[in-house]
Order: structure tokens, then sequence, then C-alpha cells
């Protein structure tokens, strides 16, 4: 329907499709105009033979056929005892009808077919409603049952984990008892991990490492290896060196720094005397630095150090920490081990662990 039609009732536009046209005049009302309940309208089986109020009052008024027709009241002037009988046909007699004892007394119940159709169409509109209830009312019901069913069966899966989670737990527990004391195996474990740190550093016992020299682009490690060693007085031959590379991923330059901080120089050598002839030259020649080498940029210190493993590195960085705040005046390795020594005189304590940590240096 399109928005241009309109009530004729109150001349605004028929928002919606529920609307009723006279049979006589053709114009179209709205319900409210119409005075007819959106409930009536659905149930009202003759929507086109519906009469609008202003069609409805123009029809004719119709005669009552049964009311009783009056004598010549010129006959009745000779005889009285005649009038009187017309004066009594002229009367209406109407039966007196039987009330209930829920009506009210001295009123007439008056029923038109408009407010029979009203009555029968809400009690209709109302037998509606009531099996749209109930029908809402199973299907809610429907969908509460199972979403119990589904919480149940979610809560039975749950107790069956809980009631295995308990049944492992009872089978640790058990196995635990049969175990008994733990710490031997566990002194044992200790005793394999140091062990293994052993075999590793044995391994480096060749090795020495170079830290502070510049990193440049395609440089030479055994070239910078034998420059560097003779500047401390090493005349090291290129075939002593196994291999020098760097080590760790590239560094980037900090702020305000002209160049990145070069990674450590990893050197592997021949023979592990000539290991200990550089060393020992580097403690002796204390302070070296890049003057006079072929390296750009301005002079740097250099450090010549054993190269330790992974677990010693940590381990002996913790150990300098640690002794600061001890007041341990020396802090060394040597042969890939380290050593601590709090004062002259004073007996050295080897480190391997961090137990061995807490027995020399007590809580920290």
């Amino acid at each position: 329907m399109s928005a241009t039609q309109t009530c004729a009732g109150c001349q605004r536009p028929i928002p919606r499709r529920e609307y009723l046209r006279c049979m006589v005049c053709k114009y179209k009302y709205d319900l409210e105009c119409a005075n007819v309940s959106f409930g009536l309208f659905k149930i009202m089986e003759k929507k086109d033979q519906w009469c609008c109020p202003e069609c409805k009052s123009k029809r004719p008024k119709t005669g009552n056929l049964n009311t009783p027709v009056r004598p010549n009241p010129q006959n009745t002037q000779e005889d009285p005892d005649l009038n009187r009988k017309n004066e009594d046909h002229n009367v209406t007699h109407r039966k007196k009808t039987s009330r209930s004892s829920d009506e009210t007394p001295g009123l007439e119940q008056i029923s038109s077919p408009e407010s029979c159709a009203q009555a029968t169409a809400q009690k209709d509109l109302i037998t509606e409603l009531k099996v749209y209830m109930a029908g809402l009312i199973n299907n809610q019901t429907d969908s509460l049952r199972e979403a119990i069913a589904e919480l149940t069966e979610t809560i039975r899966k749950q107790n069956n984990r809980i009631e295995q989670l308990e049944t492992r737990v009872q089978d640790l527990e058990s196995q635990k008892s049969k175990l008994g004391d733990t710490t031997a195996l566990e002194s044992k474990i200790l005793n394999l991990e140091v062990e293994i740190q052993e075999r590793d550093r044995m391994l480096l016992l060749n090795d020495v490492e170079i830290a502070g020299y510049p990193e440049e682009a395609n440089e030479n490690g055994t070239q910078v290896v034998v420059t560097l060693a003779k500047k401390i007085g090493v005349d090291l031959d290129p075939k002593e060196v196994v291999s020098a590379e760097r080590v760790g991923p590239p560094r980037s330059a900090q702020q305000g720094a002209a160049r990145a901080r070069p990674r450590p120089l990893a050197v592997r050598l021949t023979r592990r005397d000539t290991r200990d002839t550089l060393l020992k030259a580097a403690r002796v020649r204390r302070g070296v630095t890049t003057e006079g080498l072929p390296v750009s940029g301005p002079a740097c210190s250099v450090y010549i150090n054993e190269r330790l493993t992974k677990h010693y590195r940590q381990l002996f960085q913790q150990t300098r920490e640690i002794s600061r705040s001890k007041n341990f005046k020396y802090v060394w390795t040597r042969d890939g081990k380290i050593y601590a020594r709090q004062d002259d005189g004073k007996a050295r304590h080897r480190i391997q662990s961090e137990a061995d940590l807490k027995r020399i240096f007590g809580e920290f």
C-alpha cells in the first residue's frame, strides 16, 4: 500500500496494512477510527461487508410492525366499557424475565449484533492468547530441560576427570613413598651435571677469547690474532691458529656511541702451551690497546682471556658480583676453573656450582 492513502476519519496517512474499507462509500479507515481492535480485526471473516459509522447513520429507520394498531377514537366514545378495553389494548404488556442472583436488579439486558460480535471476538482472542501462551511455555520448558540435561552431562564429565586426577595423584604419592628419600638421587644428578660441565671445560683448554678488538667487515680473524700477538711480544705462526671467528649475535650501536660494541673473537689454537704463552704475555702486558694496529677509529683497550663455557661464564659473572658485596679481594680463572680468595694469605676456593657460592659466601 502506498504512503499517499489517508484515513477518511482522521485524514492521516494509514501507517500499516490493517485498515477497513466501507462497502457503501468505499472510503478507508484505520482501526482506531473504525473503533475495531486489532484482535477483532484479525478474526473478522467478512471485512468487505463492513459499514462505516457515517454510512450507517444515513440508513432509513425501519418501522416496528409488531406495534398494536390503535382503534378509531369515535367508536370508543359511545361505550365506556369498550373504551376501557381499547385503552388496555393500547398498552404493550411485556413478560417479566427471570434474573439470576448475579445480575443487577432494574437493568435490562440489551444485546445488539455488534456487541455480540465483539464479545465473540474477545472470547476468540482470549482463546488464541491462551493457546499461544501455552505453546510459548512449552517451548521454554523444552529449552530449559535441554539446558539442564547438557549441564548435567558436563558436570558428569568433570566429575570423571576429577576422579581420574585423584587416582593419578594417589598413584604418584604411592610411587613416591616407594622411592623413599630422594636426596641421594638429587645428589647423583648434581654430580652428573658437574661431570658434563667439566667435560665441556676440557674441550676449551686450547681456546682464548679476545674482547674489545674493533669489528670490521670482511676481517681476517687469523691475521688479527697474529698481529695482536706480535704487539704483546709473542711470535705466533698462522698455522697454529685453527679458527678465529666472532661469536654471538650482531650488536647495534648504543645511543650516543659512534659504533657498536664489538663481539668477542673466539680463537682456537693447535696446542695448549701456545695458549698458555699467549695468556701469560697478556697478563704481563695489561692495558694493551689497538694503537699502532691496522684498525679504524680511535685506540681502544683489548683483553685476552681464557674462553669459558656458557655455564662457567655465567657463574664467573655471578661470583664477581657476590664477591664485591662480601668483600672478597680476588676472583680469577685458570684452565677454565673459577677461584675466589678473600684476602692475601687466605685459602682459595674453587667454585663449580651455585651450591659452592652458598657454601663459600653464605646467604646473598
